[in-house]
């Protein structure tokens, strides 16, 4: 008989993260798996040489692990290979995927490693390879924070060694990270999954934005992720998982509001660790949301058409920014009806502050600290313009995602011009 919930973890424990990932573990062993829920992990850390898979034990008492051996973390594969893996080892009526991941990413020398390789599998001769260290150092703290290696990967391929270094900053390596996951997503709910899954939890750096959401919106129901960077203790598992085994039926919205309610009471106290940020929000309010977000991308050509960029640009200095790319939608529109106190930007960025209380597209939401109040808990990629490129700044692989098809790509290539007086 199926279980109520099956709740599956994919640690990637990179080095920096391996600590981390064994203090989460045992918080899930206080819990363990119960008839209606089932713990399956997947884990792979620095002291052991073997990844495993893990259906969970309370105390680590009667649970199954599987060692798979030194497999690549990195690879989509390895996570769809684990949702597979789970889900016919412990089938439920329901399914949570928590993508963990919220160190420094991967070190210089590894993506010095990944660099070359991925030159010579390309037949790509570099004329500039003295730049090879500088870029990998960038990028270290730029791409280095992806998911997947193949995200990083797109970006070392570029020609040249400005492209490159560019493309570590611009965001490029979470718009690639937002493409492979969908791409294990839908292969999922295509080979095991008969239903979307119930919830899709980032435990993870900066994932609560419009992008990752819309991109994924046909395989999950909810998504719970964070505006900001996560602190290395990430999600309290103890609490959660003793919350859903209390309560086995509760829904995947629900469970995403248990996990925001949980991450930011695990916090309060913590001065030292904020800021904080959480917020879960519904694939079924995403589309009313994206049509909003539309509207307003229009409403802001039209404005900068007949009377300028610089009330725009006045409210997207005054917003809350989470490195440099992702702009808090909150308080950006906030902003926009304090400068632009009428007319159509008005009334859209008003819909927008509007949708973003909870029960519409965002369920719950939560956060702590000076530096981020007053934020809706959603974000959008909105780079801060610099005088390079083209498009300034603009990763040249956002117009890849589905949500690049809607207005919001059409803006910022407008406003970037508007800048640059053109």
């Amino acid at each position: 008989m199926p279980a109520k919930w099956t709740f599956m973890v994919y640690m990637a424990g990179y080095n920096n993260l391996s600590p981390f990932a064994t203090a989460d573990l045992q918080e899930m062993r206080n819990v363990g798996s119960t008839g209606d829920v089932k713990v399956a992990v997947f884990v792979k850390r620095l002291e052991q040489q073997s990844a495993h898979h893990i259906l969970v034990g309370k105390s680590g008492q009667g649970e199954t692990s599987l060692p798979l051996g030194n497999i690549d973390s990195g690879n989509p594969q390895t996570l769809l290979n684990f949702i597979r893996w789970a889900v016919r080892t412990a089938p439920a009526e329901r399914y949570a995927l928590v993508v963990w991941n919220h160190g420094s990413g991967w070190e210089p020398g590894e993506i010095d490693q990944l660099y070359a390789q991925v030159r010579a599998d390309r037949g790509i001769d570099d004329e500039h390879a003295a730049g090879v260290r500088e870029i990998s150092l960038r990028a270290a703290q730029g791409i280095g924070r992806s998911l997947f290696k193949p995200s990083i990967a797109e970006v070392l391929a570029l020609p040249s060694v400005e492209d490159r270094a560019i493309a570590s900053d611009d965001g490029s390596g979470h718009s690639l990270d937002t493409i492979e996951l969908n791409r294990v997503l839908e292969q999922a709910h295509a080979d095991v999954l008969d239903e979307p899954l119930e919830l899709l939890g980032m435990d993870a750096c900066l994932m609560s934005n419009l992008e990752v959401a819309y991109e994924a919106e046909k395989h999950v129901l909810n998504v719970v992720a964070s505006e900001e960077l996560e602190p290395g203790d990430g999600w309290p598992y103890t609490a959660i998982l003793s919350d859903l085994t209390e309560q086995p039926e509760v829904t995947g919205a629900q469970l995403g509001e248990v996990v925001v309610k949980r991450y930011v009471e695990s916090y309060r106290n913590r001065r030292d660790q904020w800021p904080i940020t959480q917020c879960a929000v519904s694939a079924k309010g995403i589309g009313p949301f994206v049509d909003a977000l539309d509207t307003l991308a229009r409403a802001m050509r039209s404005h900068m058409k007949e009377s300028g960029y610089q009330k725009i640009q006045r409210a997207q200095q005054r917003s809350t920014y989470f490195t440099g790319e992702l702009i808090d939608l909150r308080t950006f529109c906030r902003e926009l009806c304090s400068g632009i106190t009428s007319g159509p930007v008005f009334d859209a960025a008003g819909t927008i502050v509007e949708q973003l209380k909870p029960n519409g597209y965002v369920l719950q939401e939560g956060h702590l600290g000076p530096t981020v109040e007053g934020v809706g808990g959603v974000t959008a990629y909105f780079p801060v313009p610099v005088p390079r490129g083209s498009n300034m700044g603009i990763s040249p692989f956002y117009k890849d995602l589905r949500f690049a098809q809607k207005g919001w790509d059409e803006f910022l290539r407008s406003y970037a011009k508007a800048l640059r007086g053109e």
